[in-house]
């Protein structure tokens, strides 16, 4: 398999809870030894948002997708493509700041997705994206 970057897609369901974390700006804080703080940035554009999200009671078929979309992903590797129906409920201006990270960023896999189960054939599942500058 060659070093390609391809487009999974992520399962189009709505978390039961979603926690975004704004992208970050590469600032760089030093402190002189009186105490005075210096700030510098190494850059215009913000990168690393993060999305942990929540998806609670699903059927175990349904909960795979999230396996499948690890899968096809490969880990880490690969862009999302993250239906919006990942944002339902949201105000269209936060929909429309969410979807593309804060800055026209793409979401990744952070981490695998972790599946607890609930009981025979319903589990829940917690996953964290993260969206980063790739070009």
């Amino acid at each position: 398999m060659d070093g390609t970057l391809i487009m999974a897609n992520f399962p189009a369901l709505t978390p039961s809870s979603m926690e975004f974390t704004a992208p970050e700006f590469p600032v760089k804080a030093n402190t002189a030894l009186s105490g005075v703080v210096s700030r510098r940035i190494f850059g215009n554009r913000s990168s690393r948002a993060v999305l942990n999200m929540n998806f609670d009671n699903l059927a175990d078929d349904v909960a795979v997708e999230f396996l499948n979309a690890w899968k096809d992903a490969r880990g880490q590797l690969d862009t999302l493509t993250v239906p919006s129906i990942v944002f339902d409920g949201a105000d269209a201006a936060l929909i429309a700041f969410i979807a593309d990270g804060g800055d026209d960023l793409a979401w990744h896999f952070a981490e695998p997705p972790q599946l607890q189960r609930v009981k025979p054939g319903i589990s829940s599942v917690s996953t964290v994206l993260e969206a980063t500058r790739d070009f």
